[in-house]
């Protein structure tokens, strides 16, 4: 037979298709191919397909069915069945094939790259090769460190139309439930074909902080100086917080220096603004805030020379009462345990069951607050109950107490974070008897429980420190020495509390 030789430009032609095959058919899918309904009897296939009219490929196959590696392109092709002796037995149409360049995943950008823990999880990302045709589409997934995936909901941005070339798409990524949590997250894009393109660490996601105003120094400040330093200390405080300052008038405040610690210095304008209390707030980006009312004070300006000339003149006292506490009432509650001692002993157990509730409010009169370092006494009324246990001859006795008392107590008028405090007081208490074996009328030998009933008088006298938490909230860690008086004998205790309260 004679071998039928092609021009130089066809065959180069061809060789560089059949290259260009190879190099295709290194990246198809399994699902990528032509199939045709088999023949019975078939010893092989011959599939022939052309390009514009010219052979461009020509391939046997024992099976009904060939792998689809042609770049893309307009082609037919023709299927021939081949019987045992080598002869074509029949041949199909000429048919049509069509051929388009897979979608390549890219991942352009994501935006943005940062946000809080429960945050607002809606994202732009900037991708080309994307899938949107019905039934099939591109998929987005974030992936954290521990390959855990949220799937995220996709729709098209309306900026796309803007200088779109059809290289990429902008589109609007959104997270539901559950939401990305703290942590770095990998952006996933997945074509239908299951090619897929990877962004590490396109999110960060950040723990939500919780602020706290922990302190404000100082709490008082004269007006009039354009230049009054102040500390401000706060916790859990996030990049990019808001603090602002609110009162009778507006305050130009200027960030000085800020540490890691969370302590900024301000610097505040108080040149002509009103007099009065101002509070603080800072609001995370996040969007947690703390607030702290009546953080510090602006006071008159201290008086000039001539005021002073002319208020001496004049005969004004300079004694004048310090201004009434900004919290002066209180109510307060706790636990304490009692431990007899002396005689007491003898005839009581250890009692490390008690509670006690009370109101408290310091001294409003001119006197009192012309006395220094008196800022801080107060009046209390409290009511106490405790209990403890006595063991007659075979007999349980319990004891309950309860005691109503006037005192005084005074706390240290220092800006420490721990102040000293003392108190005292007086009152009347009720003992009464019970067993948990015996009613309280019922015989005991020569006495009923109910007879033991007594109303005494009592007194204590403690020492301790108070923790200001803030303005409002305190806690009271003393020891008291406390005594009841009966009859035919005192019985003496010592009581430590831990106490609780809120000023307003």
């Amino acid at each position: 037979m004679p071998i039928r030789r092609c021009n130089e430009k066809k065959c180069l032609r061809i060789i560089l298709l059949l290259l260009t095959f190879l190099s295709a058919a290194a990246i198809l899918s399994a699902q990528e191919k032509i199939e045709w309904e088999p023949v019975d009897g078939t010893d092989h296939y011959r599939v022939e397909i052309r390009l514009n009219g010219e052979l461009v490929l020509e391939t046997r196959s024992n099976e009904p069915h060939i792998p689809l590696f042609l770049p893309p392109g307009e082609y037919d092709f023709q299927i021939k069945v081949i019987n045992t002796f080598g002869k074509v037995a029949s041949a199909g149409e000429w048919s049509p094939l069509k051929i388009t360049a897979p979608e390549i995943p890219f991942i352009i950008d994501f935006l943005p790259m940062e946000i809080h823990e429960g945050g607002e999880a809606v994202f732009r990302t900037r991708v080309s090769g994307l899938v949107s045709e019905p039934g099939e589409s591109t998929i987005f997934i974030l992936e954290d460190a521990e390959g855990k995936q949220l799937q995220l909901e996709s729709e098209p941005s309306a900026a796309t139309t803007e200088g779109q070339n059809g290289d990429w798409k902008e589109v609007i990524l959104k997270a539901r439930r559950p939401k990305p949590g703290p942590g770095p997250w990998t952006l996933v894009m997945t074509n239908p074909d299951g090619r897929e393109n990877r962004m590490e660490t396109a999110l960060v996601v950040l723990d939500r902080l919780r602020p706290r105003i922990r302190k404000f120094s100082p709490r008082e400040i004269p007006a009039g100086e354009v230049h009054n330093m102040v500390v401000l200390e706060i916790t859990g405080m996030e990049s990019g917080a808001v603090i602002e300052f609110s009162g009778p008038s507006v305050i130009k405040a200027t960030l000085l220096k800020e540490n890691k610690d969370g302590i900024l210095e301000y610097s505040l304008n108080l040149q002509d603004v009103g007099i009065g209390w101002y509070s603080v707030s800072v609001t995370n980006p996040s969007g947690d805030s703390d607030f702290k009312a009546k953080a510090f004070e602006v006071l008159p300006a201290p008086p000039t020379p001539e005021e002073i000339t002319a208020a001496n003149a004049l005969k004004i006292d300079e004694n004048e009462p310090r201004p009434i506490p900004e919290f002066p009432r209180s109510v307060f509650g706790g636990w304490h345990f009692t431990f007899p001692i002396g005689s007491a002993s003898e005839y009581f157990k250890n009692g490390y069951a008690g509670l006690s509730l009370g109101f408290s409010q310091k001294f409003h009169n001119d006197l009192v607050r012309r006395i220094p370092g008196f800022d801080g006494i107060a009046w209390d009324f409290t009511f106490s109950y405790s209990y403890n246990r006595t063991t007659f001859p075979l007999i349980v006795i319990n004891l309950n107490r309860y005691d109503f008392l006037l005192g005084l107590n005074y706390v240290t008028p220092f800006d420490f974070p721990v102040n000293l405090l003392l108190r005292t007081g007086a009152g009347m208490g009720f003992s009464i008897y019970t067993s948990p074996d015996h009613d309280r009328d019922e015989w005991l030998g020569p006495f009923k429980l109910r007879e033991l009933d007594s109303l005494d008088f009592i007194a204590r006298f403690g020492i301790g420190a108070r923790y200001e938490i803030n303005t409002r909230w305190y806690i009271d860690l003393t020891c008291d020495i406390a005594a009841t008086f009966y009859l035919s004998r005192s019985a003496w205790s010592i009581q430590p509390r831990l106490e609780g309260g809120w000023q307003w």
